[in-house]
């Protein structure tokens, strides 16, 4: 197991190897992906807490609209981070593909948009 602050894992350059740079610009985006997810998750829930209806309720208008600016808010925030997830989350991935010795899978469509990789 890597420790957040081992920097062993990332001493290792790729140096000339196409390969090994492209595989590691996919794991980049990947842990930007997932950190976003998360970020959108943690809006969706603080939101829920907010209580509703009352003499102002915006019904399902409302709901698409915060869902939308929550999307948009979650792709922004992580940027605005020193440290953030994705480079944890990106140490974390390159040891384990290191450890099998295989290729990043191809890009997938199965993540959520999280406007991130805009």
């Amino acid at each position: 197991m890597i420790r957040i602050g081992d920097t062993s894992v990332g001493a290792k350059d790729p140096g000339g190897d196409p390969a090994a740079a492209a595989r590691d610009a996919k794991l980049h985006k990947v842990s930007q992906q997932l950190e976003g997810v998360f970020v959108q998750q943690m809006y969706k829930s603080m939101r829920s807490t907010v209580p509703s209806g009352g003499l102002a309720d915006g019904g399902a208008g409302e709901e698409m609209f915060t869902g939308l600016l929550d999307e948009h808010i979650a792709a922004d925030t992580p940027k605005q981070w020193k440290h953030g997830l994705s480079e944890s989350i990106y140490r974390q991935l390159k040891a384990a593909v290191h450890a099998q010795g295989s290729a990043v899978p191809p890009e997938s469509t199965a993540l959520m948009p999280t406007g991130i990789d805009k």
